[in-house]
């Protein structure tokens, strides 16, 4: 046999070991040869890739380096790490996988920083970011006409698995006499970034009047977030966008599911809309789980989850916040803030099983736990604080958009 016929490697062979490998791998040997570089940018390739990764996500931590800081310095660091073995991990690595300058993250409570389908998108002071921390994409979404401004009350990514679409929400919130009004614009992300443009969603003329409330979450091609009807303080209802109709429909909730801003979180528990609740005024002891069991009849169960004090022992205040929920079935709770310069502290987060109500302690390692690290950036000093965004259910993916 020939030494030529030796070294060959059957085609089909190559593509399989190639969608096992990293996605930052991947963009560097497309430098090889034309063929690979083909293989790798072809739809067929990326989606298996994208199907692998599935089985092995990925927890995203995103934060800033001070709300205060000066333009010129400001960053976004975007770090992640395996959730192989977390379930007995005391510790985890995290990698830096980007830095992003000149960025302001909004401040409000009810922004978020989550992954949808291998993008991680986050609200913006002018706008929305959409990046892909595996290829370093950033596209910044288009501001809205300044009459549009002091009347923004959220902005979110989209995508409908069936059209395999990606689509911006900006939701325009007007008060009036007695109620509020909402106007609903959508950006399809697809095309000539350069003629991006947000449109009015048509067909939704007989909404009720409602106020957004809650942070976003995208299932199944459908945007979740909680609000009142007909004005705040009302009737609790979470309100769906089916991202590929563009259609816009309510489902009744119990009035303490919807809670305001932070203190209500949306998000998927084993396959079902859930909402996480803790009340603000009392102390960090409990929270509740609802969960909506029948879309159709709007019915939603009830768990309340107690928590020991002792566990805030080596968090630096009680600013926490509930990203998500991991595979392995457990609530995630996290600090909202990094520890302040002069206080430099391991930045731990908590998991805490429904099932069995174990509550478990991970250090995340690499989340500005350096000095060198904080100096360089001026990380917490005289920079105000530095809000973290963590999304716990990262799918990696070579994709452009």
């Amino acid at each position: 046999m020939k030494r030529k016929e030796i070294d060959h490697i059957p085609l089909d062979l190559t593509v399989e070991i190639l969608t096992r490998l990293p996605a930052k791998s991947l963009l560097r040997f497309k430098c090889v040869s034309k063929l690979w570089s083909s293989i790798i940018q072809s739809q067929g390739f990326i989606d298996s890739f994208y199907s692998i990764s599935s089985t092995r996500p990925r927890s995203i931590v995103a934060f800033t380096n001070g709300l205060f800081a000066k333009d010129e310095d400001k960053r976004f660091f975007i770090f992640s790490s395996s959730q192989e073995g977390h379930e007995s991990s005391s510790s985890v690595i995290n990698n830096l996988d980007i830095t992003i300058p000149s960025l302001t993250v909004c401040n409000n409570p009810a922004s978020r920083c989550v992954s949808v389908n291998g993008f991680v998108a986050c609200s913006l002071n002018t706008g929305l970011m959409i990046c892909n921390p595996s290829t370093r994409q950033v596209i910044v979404l288009p501001i809205l006409p300044p009459r549009h401004a002091p009347k923004m009350r959220g902005r979110c990514l989209g995508y409908d698995p069936v059209d395999d679409q990606f689509k911006a929400l900006a939701l325009i919130s007007s008060r009036l006499p007695n109620n509020y009004s909402v106007e609903h614009l959508v950006l399809t992300l697809k095309g000539d970034k350069k003629k991006y443009s947000w449109r009015q969603i048509q067909g939704n003329n007989n909404i009720p009047p409602y106020s957004p409330v809650t942070m976003r979450v995208c299932i199944n091609g459908v945007v979740y977030y909680g609000a009142w009807t007909p004005r705040p303080s009302m009737n609790a209802v979470i309100v769906c966008f089916h991202v590929r109709s563009e259609k816009i429909t309510f489902i009744k909730a119990p009035k303490d599911v919807v809670q305001w801003w932070a203190d209500s979180s949306l998000m998927e528990y084993k396959g079902k809309l859930a909402s996480i609740v803790r009340y603000p005024y009392a102390r960090f002891d409990s929270f509740d789980l609802w969960v909506l069991e029948d879309i159709e009849k709007h019915e939603w169960s009830k768990q309340t989850c107690e928590i020991p004090l002792s566990v805030w022992d080596s968090i630096e205040d009680g600013n926490m916040s509930f990203p998500g929920i991991n595979k392995f079935g457990e609530i995630i709770l996290a600090p909202t803030f990094l520890s302040r310069y002069h206080h430099l502290r391991p930045f731990y987060i908590f998991y805490y099983h429904i099932e069995t109500k174990n509550i478990r302690r991970v250090r995340l390692e690499g989340i500005a736990d350096d000095e060198n690290f904080r100096r360089c950036y001026g990380i917490g000093k005289n920079v105000g604080p530095c809000k973290v965004f963590i999304s716990p259910e990262h799918v990696e993916t070579i994709r452009f958009l």
